[in-house]
C-alpha cells in the first residue's frame, strides 16, 4: 500500500511547526502547507505535555494546548488494540529496546496507517528505518 498523501508528525516536528522561535519551525511550515496533518501514536499526548511545559511564556495551558492540537491535528492516530499488544514482539524483532521505544511505538503508528512520517529527530532515524517506517527528516 502507498503512503497516504497527508503526514503523520513525531512529537519533535510537531512542536517545531507550532513553536515560532524553533529552528526547523519554517522548513516544517514549508513542507506541511496545504496538508492535513495528524500525530501518531503516542505523539499526541507527548505533544500535549510538552506544549504545557515549555518554558516562560512559550508554555500554552492546558485547554489551549488541547485545542491547538484538535485543530492543527486532526488527523491523529493511535495503536490499535492487536498493534499493541504485539508491539513488543515487533520492536524486539527490529531490536528495538529501551528508550527507543518511544520512538517505536510513533514508527508503528505510522506504518500501521500508511503514512508518512515527519520528524525533526535524527537520532529517532535508525528506529523507523528499522521498523520499515516511511519517514523524513525536516
Amino acid at each position: 500500500m502507498l503512503p497516504s498523501a497527508d503526514p503523520l508528525l513525531d512529537t519533535s516536528a510537531a512542536i517545531a511547526l507550532v513553536s515560532e522561535d524553533h529552528a526547523r519551525h519554517i522548513d516544517l511550515q514549508r513542507v506541511c502547507r496545504g496538508l492535513t496533518l495528524g500525530l501518531a501514536g503516542h505523539a499526541l499526548v507527548e505533544t500535549y505535555s510538552v506544549l504545557t511545559r515549555m518554558p516562560g511564556g512559550a508554555r500554552m495551558t492546558a485547554r489551549a494546548a488541547a485545542r491547538l492540537i484538535e485543530h492543527e491535528f486532526p488527523t491523529s492516530i493511535a495503536l490499535t488494540d492487536d498493534l499493541a499488544r504485539s508491539a513488543p514482539a515487533i520492536l524486539a524483532a527490529a531490536g528495538v529496546a529501551g528508550g527507543a521505544v518511544h520512538d517505536g511505538i510513533v514508527g508503528l503508528a505510522a506504518r500501521s496507517a500508511s503514512r508518512t512520517l515527519f520528524s525533526c529527530d535524527r537520532r529517532a532515524a535508525s528506529t523507523y528505518a528499522a521498523l520499515g517506517v516511511d519517514f523524513r527528516l525536516v
